[in-house]
């Protein structure tokens, strides 16, 4: 990885002690419940802000091959970071499957207890709700996640019954 990918993974690796460290305090402050909510919904509109703007004419309008593969592109920062890969995809459902994670890698190196990083790992997968279902109009499900103790996260990503 040239220099400048070392500091995207970086900053990454901060983004994820914010994010512990907000969790911390939102939870001390308003209780966990209503700090997951408010820290899942700012995650969620990021993820569908950034992907209204960064995805295809034909990944917006509905063509999910095309998402998968742009969510899975060949980018060399994203890959080192998260190795994302299409496991399949036809018009109807995308199954994508990540074997990296530095958000998870930071929680465990911050020897957080691993229901807090589960936690963390589900506010922080917000951003892929807001780009699957906020932006993109699919359905999003995780079948399993490295915060969960997987070795891959895996997203099913399914047509709508509206995006016909």
């Amino acid at each position: 990885m040239n220099e400048a990918g070392k500091r995207v993974a970086e900053a990454t690796k901060q983004r994820a002690a914010v994010l512990a460290h907000m969790l911390r305090v939102l939870r001390e402050r308003l209780g966990e419940d209503q700090a997951v909510e408010l820290m899942s919904e700012a995650i969620y509109s990021h993820g569908r802000d950034k992907s209204l703007k960064g995805y295809s004419h034909p990944a917006r309008t509905g063509d999910l091959v095309q998402a998968a593969r742009e969510f899975a592109g060949p980018d060399p920062v994203k890959q080192y970071q998260f190795a994302p890969r299409i496991v399949s995809a036809d018009g109807a459902e995308a199954v994508i499957a990540m074997s990296r994670c530095p958000l998870v890698d930071q929680w465990k190196e911050m020897e957080l207890p691993a229901d807090d990083v589960t936690l963390l790992c589900r506010i922080a997968r917000s951003v892929d709700f807001g780009t699957w279902e906020g932006a993109l109009g699919f359905s999003l499900l995780f079948e399993g996640t490295r915060g969960e103790g997987k070795d891959e996260c895996i997203m099913r990503v399914r047509r709508n019954e509206a995006k016909g």
